[in-house]
């Protein structure tokens, strides 16, 4: 005999093709509707998940939400999930998925005095190897999910046992058929989910209810339980809930398979459209991530930190909510972004906020001052760091002149002079650090003459067709990066690496392919490298050019001691129906590669599939390690030799084909407009803990400000250089005034304001 356990549910999409308000109104309808059914059905029990559509009932209907309350307190609605939203599985950082589980679980336990054991993502568009060791480490016990589906991908029966990638296991359940319903006769419902059982387990699942907009299960739904309860040959119908499946499962855990794979192969068009999105939101999860271990690191008042601590609270919720799959899969409507963008900006304006705040109080607690302009440099993360820095320390208008670096001691610190992110005024320079965990160190910008003292280690160089240090050596070709060589071995094969426009005319999500397989529109042809900065502690080159309708600037960097080759790709995007990839053509064909995931990593067989991926994947050509190491692609894939990087996707927004009923021939596409990478190529890449920290260092870079605490200013004293001077001082020299300025020698550069400008009207 099969238990069928049939869960009354009802799908909310907060934001997708309507806007969140709209979200919010179906929230309160649908807990309406369910609150209505429970107390005109006692046998009847609801399933609700996700803290965000109890927060606006909570709201803006208080008087319902106690009935929730009382509802729960009587087991007729059950609490799942445990989480803020359903989010998208794949581009969270593993610190965001803690923080989705943490802050849903903190404010169920609050209100309702539970904590859900059992995870809940109907309707995610796939799911990471990671995952279950994620889930485990919180005390999750279970995970109900839909997609992918029986013909994205077999399973050996509708529950298992899921092994997470680190080791660790969940029991996991995928819903057979759907999790809605759209009839009142339930028979082909519960028939297919007792196909998909395993009869030796003796449970099933079923769900039913109508989803979005309002709904839930209906009466005709309840009535067509309680009238067929046993008359399915077999099995028997009861009211239920995912908990109570979990457990009943669980009794004859020996019986269940185990699958060890990643639940994948959905919709891989999801992986990389809207990239903006999904840049932002790596970028805002790492920076939240660094404030709180700069307040754990640095901030030892407690009243000081608590409060720090709860705004960061703040902040990550709109990072939740923003989590959400058609949020961060890309599959909204264009005006529901607008109000992303803004709870994006709102949480990386307080993140900013509280490193600001909480790095000059400690600046101005812990450290003494200094008659000297010093750059402060902080390391936040829990491994050391070492690399170089860039800064524009403020010279108060003057020029950079003969000003030189050195540490506390007086030692000399190489530096690097670089262009200004303005065109006036600035002066910009690069230099190298080396910084314990969690500690600082400090530069003292020197005005007095610099002591004789000789460079260390290699040269790096630059020229129109080579870029090269000892370890490395990136040729150029107008198509791109024509060879890599370290160790003496080539890594690339004859196309290099290079950017590909290739056709696509999938739908917004690639509902019915796995893969980009459509031919190459365009190829980056007849560029022209030119040398942007020569060292000596970093040359860089720089290419600009035309890619189909779209204009890019690719940049590549190498330090003077280091085999990474830094990458930065910037594109004015104006494609329809293409993809963008960077193409990397290897020596040889990799036997498998390894792919950085939220918490840890995955090993892949090669193939044409694309695949999510988050801050660096790896594989090895000719023995030697290659690896790409970015915060700002999320898909791949690597058949044979070609390992393709999709960076932005260009179909229709929200749309899955077709057109609507009323078309007038107006439509928005995915990625148009600006946008940046930044990567690094890795040849001699270390093994997967070196990655993680890297990609992590890479997202958390060490803070660095100018320090002017106890510094005599202005540095010149009383004789401003000569393109300072204004009217004021032109006048008291004509009148014989101040003399010492019309004897001083004129000094800076051409490129700052004219004599007769003031630098703050400029």
């Amino acid at each position: 005999m099969i238990v069928v356990h049939m869960i009354g549910n009802a799908h909310i999409d907060p934001i997708w093709l309507w806007d969140w308000q709209s979200g919010a109104d179906e929230a309160l309808a649908t807990f309406r509707s369910a609150a209505d059914r429970c107390d005109e059905y006692p046998e009847f029990v609801f399933t609700r998940g996700e803290a965000w559509p109890y927060q606006q009932v909570e709201k803006l209907d208080p008087d319902l939400f106690e009935r929730i309350r009382r509802l729960v307190d009587q087991g007729q609605w059950h609490v799942t999930g445990g989480q803020h939203v359903q989010p998208d599985a794949n581009l969270p950082t593993v610190m965001g998925w803690r923080r989705q589980l943490l802050h849903g679980r903190r404010y169920f336990e609050s209100r309702f005095g539970v904590r859900p054991s059992v995870a809940y993502n109907v309707d995610s568009f796939g799911h990471p190897a990671t995952l279950p060791d994620i889930l485990a480490e919180e005390g999750y016990v279970g995970y109900i999910f839909h997609r992918p589906k029986r013909a994205q991908m077999e399973l050996p029966s509708q529950a298992f046992r899921w092994r997470g990638a680190g080791g660790a296991e969940v029991l996991g359940c995928r819903i057979v058929p759907g999790y809605v319903t759209r009839t009142h006769d339930l028979y082909g419902q519960v028939q297919l989910a007792i196909e998909a059982a395993d009869e030796r387990v003796g449970h099933a699942v079923c769900f039913y209810g109508v989803g979005n907009h309002g709904g839930g299960p209906t009466r005709a739904n309840i009535e067509y339980i309680l009238e067929n309860a046993e008359a399915f040959e077999g099995a028997v119908l009861r009211f239920s809930t995912p908990q109570a499946f979990f457990e009943a499962v669980r009794e004859r855990i020996d019986d269940l398979p185990e699958v060890e794979d990643e639940l994948q192969h959905t919709f891989p068009g999801c992986y990389s459209a809207m990239h903006v999105v999904k840049q932002r939101q790596y970028r805002n999860e790492h920076l939240l991530d660094r404030c709180e271990r700069f307040v754990d690191a640095f901030v030892t008042d407690r009243d000081e930190a608590a409060s720090h601590a709860e705004r960061i609270d703040r902040a990550w919720e709109d990072l939740l909510f923003t989590q959400f799959h058609d949020i961060l899969a890309g599959t909204s409507i264009p005006s529901a972004y607008e109000s992303v963008e803004a709870l994006q900006g709102r949480a990386r304006a307080t993140g900013e906020e509280i490193l600001y705040e909480a790095s000059r109080r400690w600046a101005r607690r812990d450290l003494p001052p200094h008659e000297d302009h010093e750059i402060l440099v902080v390391n936040t993360d829990p491994e050391p760091f070492a690399g170089e820095v860039e800064l524009e320390p403020w010279l108060d208008f003057d020029a950079w002149g003969a000003r030189w670096l050195s540490d506390l001691e007086g030692r000399p610190i190489e530096f690097q002079r670089l262009q200004p992110e303005a065109h006036m005024v600035t002066s910009r320079v690069l230099f190298p650090v080396r910084i314990d965990a969690r500690s600082a160190t400090r530069v003292l910008v020197r005005t007095d003459p610099r002591p004789e003292w000789r460079t260390s280690g290699s040269e790096v160089t630059a020229t129109e067709e080579a870029l090269s240090n000892e370890a490395v050596r990136v040729g150029l070709s107008d198509t791109g990066i024509a060879s890599l060589r370290a160790g003496g071995n080539e890594l690339l094969g004859r196309d290099g690496i290079g950017l590909h426009l290739r056709h696509d005319s999938t739908d917004t999500w690639t509902f019915n392919a796995d893969r980009f397989e459509e031919p190459v529109a365009a190829r980056l042809e007849d560029g022209r490298w030119v040398v942007e900065e020569g060292g000596p502690l970093r040359a860089s080159v720089r290419l600009e050019a035309e890619l189909g309708r779209s204009w890019v600037r690719w940049t590549l960097s190498l330090g003077r001691d280091d085999p990474r080759l830094r990458m930065g790709i910037e594109v004015n995007f104006s494609e329809r129906f293409k993809l963008l990839q960077l193409h990397i053509d290897l020596a040889s064909s990799p036997r498998r590669w390894l792919c950085g995931l939220a918490g840890g990593d995955v090993t892949r067989l090669p193939g044409p599939t694309e695949w999510p991926v988050q801050a660096w994947s790896r594989l090895e050509v000719g023995g030697v390690a290659l690896a790409v190491v970015t915060g700002d692609a999320y898909s791949l894939s690597l058949r044979d030799d070609a390992w393709r990087w999709t960076l932005l996707r260009s179909p229709k927004m929200a749309w899955g084909g077709g057109r609507p009923d009323v078309y007038g021939g107006r439509d928005q596409h995915t990625d148009q407009g600006w946008h940046a990478f930044d990567a690094i190529v890795w040849p001699g890449a270390p093994d997967e803990c070196g990655l993680h920290t890297a990609a992590r260092q890479h997202a958390q870079p060490p803070l660095v400000w100018d320090r002017y605490e106890g510094v005599p200013r202005p540095p010149w004293g009383d004789a401003p250089p000569r393109q300072l001077w204004m009217e004021a001082e032109e006048r008291a020299i004509r009148d014989g005034r101040l003399t010492h300025l019309a004897t001083a020698p004129a000094t800076g550069e051409a490129s700052y304001p004219a004599p007769d400008t003031d630098p703050e009207e400029r």
